[in-house]
Order: structure tokens, then C-alpha cells, then sequence
């Protein structure tokens, strides 16, 4: 234990070192959670909706350098992933003049266009996990070849992936597009998404307003086979305090599926927050409550 603890503060400080010196360097972050849930939602590994203790860790390993030219490179494993049966836990990137490419477990263009109708945090995503939202990922799985770069405003991205959706081959190709701009003394954020397996294909919208403290976020996306989706998130910041609300419906021509979460954080410095969150859909109810630290 002991040598492991030295040889891991050498490999700290020469990583710091190296990171000053502009050229690499290694890096250590995660996040921690300790607090309550609850859940009765038969896909949960507890259903009757008492409530537990709840904790979690996440590690991640981040390494990055620079070229004599200018070109930077990096990786970056996310351990808990990297745990996880079947998960691609871990990206690669190069960037340059030319712009960004990244590979690996990334969004594909459509996700990195568009914006996520939730905001802030939960301990156990409740605020995310209901079965009406949707977070613009639905065609990205496996490992994903990114190229993305911007323009002033503007932002382009063009991706392929080898697993995706529907009943398709297994490759996907996305475009993304993305505009962000200012009318009235209010912010717009606007985010154009595509995605086609060779079957299927998906065409996403997202709008994104923020005024005197308010965000709001619209998602729409349609499918060629007459399958839908819709969600709206608010969230309203003051001081320390992120108030957030998010609903959305699933619609497959046939029969429709919506769910609706809620979310409260209270930052208390130093990369800790205070979260509460609950997610509601016809598969039933969770709730978390606690303490959610990032380093």
C-alpha cells in the first residue's frame, strides 16, 4: 500500500510537471455521490419504493500533448464505464487548424448540435431517466469517428458510427449544425441534426433561449417512419440555486409515451452541490436526494 501510494503521488507530480511545461501532461478527475433513493420502476434493482442509501464513484484518466507544430492530442478513459460490461468507456482526440476529430465513446454529430431540454444535476439522474426524455443520443452507440469545428457562430459536425439505430445497417452517418447569436438582449442557441443507417433516418431541432435568468429549451425529432418526439426543459438560476423542470413524449404513430422530471440544486462551493431530483412516467417514480462533488 505504501508504494502504491508513493509511485501514484510521483505519477501526480510528474504529470503536473509536465502540464506546466505546455507540451503533455496527465490528469486525474471524477465525481462522488452519498445521499438517499428511491424508486419502484421495474427496470431499478430495487422496486418497492422505500428508501435507501445511496453512493457512487466515478474516476476519470485524462491525458493530452502538444506538438512542435502546434497539433494537440489527448485520450481520456472513464473508469465506472470502463467497469461496465460491453461500455466503450474511453476517447481519443486530435485537433489543429483543421478543426477537432475525435473517436471512441463521443457524441455524434446530432447529440453535439443539439441541446439537452435538462439542466443542473441529480444524484441518480432521475431528471434524465424518465421514459419520456429523450437527449438527442439516440443514434449514437459503440464507437463513434467525430469531426466538428467552428466558425465564429457557427458550428459544423459530421460523424459515422458502426452500431446505431433501427432496424438498419450498422453504419450511421450524422451532420450537425449549430447557431448561437443574441436578438433583443436575449440569447439563441439553435441546433440542426441528421442521422441516416441506410434504413432509417432521424432529423432533429433544438432551440435555446436564456433572458433575466431563464432557460429554455425545445427539442423536436422526427423519424421517417412516422415515429416522434417532443420535450421542453426550464430552468431558472438565482444566487446558488438552479430550479429545473423537463417533460417530453415519445410518439411511434401508434402509441405515445411521455414522463416529466424536476430537479433542484444548491451550489455550496468548491465543486460540491446539493442535488434533489425525481422523474415521473407510466413505469412509475424516482427520487434522489444528497451531495454531489466533482474534482
Amino acid at each position: 500500500m505504501k508504494k502504491l501510494l508513493i509511485a501514484s503521488t510521483a505519477l501526480v507530480a510528474t504529470a503536473g510537471m509536465a502540464a506546466a511545461d505546455g507540451h503533455t501532461g496527465v490528469s486525474l478527475s471524477g465525481t462522488a455521490d452519498m445521499g438517499i433513493h428511491s424508486s419502484d420502476r421495474a427496470a431499478d434493482y430495487f422496486t418497492d419504493g422505500d428508501v435507501r442509501l445511496y453512493s457512487s464513484v466515478d474516476v476519470s484518466f485524462n491525458m493530452s500533448a502538444e506538438s512542435d507544430s502546434g497539433l494537440t492530442f489527448g485520450a481520456k478513459i472513464d473508469l465506472d464505464e470502463a467497469a461496465k460490461t460491453n461500455r466503450n468507456a474511453e476517447a481519443v482526440w486530435v485537433k489543429g487548424g483543421f478543426g477537432n476529430l475525435t473517436m471512441g465513446d463521443t457524441d455524434g454529430a446530432m447529440d453535439w448540435a443539439m441541446t439537452e431540454t435538462a439542466m443542473g444535476t441529480a444524484m441518480t439522474d432521475d431528471h434524465t431517466e424518465h421514459g419520456g426524455y429523450n437527449g438527442n443520443s439516440i443514434a449514437d452507440s459503440g464507437t463513434i469517428l467525430r469531426y466538428d469545428n467552428t466558425f465564429g457562430d457557427f458550428g459544423v459536425a459530421l460523424s459515422a458510427g458502426n452500431v446505431g439505430f433501427g432496424a438498419g445497417s450498422d453504419e450511421v452517418i450524422q451532420l450537425g449544425v449549430k447557431y448561437n447569436t443574441e436578438i433583443g438582449g436575449a440569447g439563441l442557441g439553435l441546433g440542426l441534426g441528421y442521422a441516416d443507417n441506410g434504413t432509417d433516418s432521424l432529423l432533429g431541432l433544438s432551440v435555446k433561449t436564456s433572458v433575466a435568468g431563464f432557460d429554455v429549451v425545445l427539442n423536436y425529432t422526427d423519424a421517417d417512419n412516422d415515429a416522434s418526439h417532443m420535450g421542453i426543459g426550464l430552468g431558472y438560476k438565482v444566487g446558488d440555486v438552479l430550479l429545473h423542470a423537463n417533460w417530453g413524449e415519445y410518439d411511434d404513430g401508434t402509441t405515445k409515451t411521455d414522463g416529466y422530471a424536476l430537479a433542484v440544486n444548491y451550489g455550496l462551493g468548491g465543486g460540491t452541490t446539493f442535488a434533489a431530483g425525481y422523474g415521473s412516467d407510466d413505469a412509475g417514480d424516482t427520487m434522489s436526494l444528497g451531495l454531489v462533488m466533482s474534482f
